[in-house]
């Protein structure tokens, strides 16, 4: 992977990757920068071996991986005259996205999260599925961590990445 750095008056930048995703695995996990403010993650080709979501996770200073307390929605939209058409669902496990519904899927988009203050962090999705070309898979929410944030953790929920990649982007300072 490539590393690099971009500083302009309070706020640098640090890019890492692209990354290739570890096939076989179902999770990727990325040390956070003491001081992030704002975290992208650019997902590129991702694939699973199987019908899935893909979710981010949180772990703090303490150690401790956030696997509950979570408030996300997340849905899609698609052409047709379906039920549907405008499907949210609210997930309390992880910033969950729709997406992977066969393991034909690729998934192009991206996670952005950001920390307004505190240990408060809002996270947002959009992605787009290479074999439904007619949807669009979003979603918006926050988590509350324990201490300052230390890791996170891009995973699908069922099967592993066979394929794909991601490029992780920190911000620190102010944006």
């Amino acid at each position: 992977s490539v590393n690099h750095t971009h500083t302009t008056g309070l706020q640098r930048r640090i890019s890492t990757g692209p990354i290739t995703l570890p096939t076989n695995t179902a999770q990727y996990n990325h040390t956070v920068t003491s001081g992030v403010k704002k975290i992208e993650l650019l997902l590129n080709n991702v694939s699973s071996s199987s019908n899935t979501n893909t979710q981010v996770r949180l772990g703090d200073a303490g150690n401790a991986m956030h696997t509950g307390g979570y408030q996300y929605a997340s849905g899609f939209h698609r052409t047709g005259t379906s039920s549907r058409e405008a499907t949210v669902t609210n997930f309390t496990d992880g910033f969950k996205s729709y997406g992977l519904d066969a393991a034909s899927y690729n998934l192009f988009g991206n996670y952005k999260l950001w920390n307004p203050g505190g240990n408060v962090w809002l996270a947002e999705h959009i992605i787009w599925g290479d074999d439904a070309s007619n949807h669009t898979f979003y979603g918006n929410g926050y988590q509350i961590t324990d201490s300052a944030l230390t890791t996170l953790i891009f995973r699908v929920i069922g099967g592993n990445f066979d394929e794909g990649s991601i490029t992780i982007i920190e911000t620190l300072g102010d944006d």
